[in-house]
């Protein structure tokens, strides 16, 4: 019975959220009482013989439609990622995603993401650490003890003998509550010579954020896709063109008046047809005055930079864009080149673009924190500490 239950529930039921939270734990307005209550409800897929029953599949549904502790989620994913099945993780993950639209639910779309990128970061480091193993092993004792005692044996990236990392942890320590000392430790964390985690492996989310016009969702799918333009050069290619083009409007807009002010009817026929999302309509006499032209000059400018020093593929990246996004007030082009470069669709306004890139950060940020905390060749104060692994 409760096989049949279970596969019901994960299958063919609707997914959807407590009528009394649902609109009590929204993104933008949010009851510490009925967020806590919602915290309670979560299913523990580790529990009951659950993952022994379903399929991994059903259990992201259940996760994504119903809401699922932190750790079982993480153990599920983990699992997924050992098994090396090309794609498998990010189909899981989507069938989650899925189900979390289906629901509206933006916390368990957030969790999935940020972990799936917690897990899939950590697997591909492992993969990069995996030639290093064998060279490790061959540290003589006396070395490993030197170096141990010169770290101490409890900072960051070093553990006790017989301890486990946060994504080996006990399920009653939350994976989430293990990642907010990452904002007590970035200052230090800062200044180790550690390599920033590469994004994850791209997750396909276009459908998804068709199917919905929640703020929430759209920022975590929105998310989910700038971190799919890091990874896979996109984004790197387009901001290149997004120059070239803002340059040649400019050009062309201070030679004539009557560009500008032909640009500016085109993006008022735009706003009205709700082909694009804008924070405000169109100022005239911007486009009249040199106003747009300056603006988006100083907008090219801050593109060539970010080109010239970011790094694309780690969260220098986001860092530009949200520096440019944070300065916006009444952006046309410049908006719309920014949906264009990280591969957004034209319902993303500022507000969304701005959450959509800081959620992504925070994705970044905690995989770097995570890996801080497990790295075996981690270096402190530019010098380099090699450590006995432990099994």
């Amino acid at each position: 019975l409760q096989r049949q239950l279970l596969q019901v529930v994960s299958s063919n039921l609707n997914p959807f959220q407590n009528p009394t939270l649902q609109f009590k734990t929204e993104m933008n307005r949010t009851s510490p009482a009925h967020l806590q209550q919602k915290f309670e409800e979560l299913i523990d897929l580790d529990s009951s013989g659950i993952r022994q029953i379903l399929t991994p599949e059903e259990c992201a549904r259940l996760a994504g439609g119903f809401g699922a502790t932190d750790d079982s989620v993480a153990h599920l994913l983990e699992d997924a990622m050992e098994k090396e099945e090309h794609g498998k993780i990010q189909d899981i993950v989507n069938e989650g995603l899925s189900s979390a639209v289906r629901a509206g639910d933006y916390h368990t779309s957030r969790q999935l993401l940020i972990l799936y990128t917690l897990v899939a970061s950590k697997g591909q480091v492992k993969e990069q650490q995996q030639p290093k193993i064998a060279g490790s092993l061959t540290n003589d004792k006396v070395n490993s003890e030197t170096d141990e005692s010169s770290i101490g044996s409890n900072g960051i990236g070093m553990l006790p003998k017989g301890s486990k990392t946060p994504m080996n942890s006990p399920a009653d320590a939350s994976y989430m509550d293990n990642m907010v000392a990452y904002k007590e430790n970035r200052g230090e964390l800062g200044r180790m010579a550690l390599p920033p985690p590469p994004p994850p492996p791209p997750l396909d989310t276009d459908r998804l954020r068709s199917a919905t016009n929640s703020d929430g969702l759209l920022a975590v799918l929105g998310a989910a896709q700038v971190l799919k333009a890091m990874q896979d050069g996109g984004a790197k290619r387009r901001v290149e063109e997004a120059v070239d083009a803002v340059e040649e409007w400019i050009k062309n807009g201070e030679q004539s008046v009557a560009f500008r002010l032909a640009s500016w009817r085109d993006q008022r026929a735009a706003q009205g047809d709700l082909k694009i999302a804008m924070e405000n309509d169109s100022n005239f006499m911007a486009f009249v005055s040199n106003t747009a032209v300056s603006n988006r000059k100083k907008f090219a400018m801050q593109l060539r930079e970010s080109i010239a020093v970011t790094d694309f593929e780690n969260v220098s990246f986001l860092k530009s864009i949200f520096g440019i996004v944070s300065k916006m007030h009444s952006p046309c082009l410049r908006l719309e080149l920014l949906q264009y470069i990280l591969g957004l669709d034209n319902r993303y306004s500022v507000a969304h673009v701005a959450r959509s890139v800081e959620l992504a950060a925070t994705c970044m940020n905690i995989s770097m924190y995570e890996n801080a905390q497990t790295d075996p060749n981690l270096t402190k104060g530019g010098t380099a500490h090699k450590k006995q692994l432990r099994s």
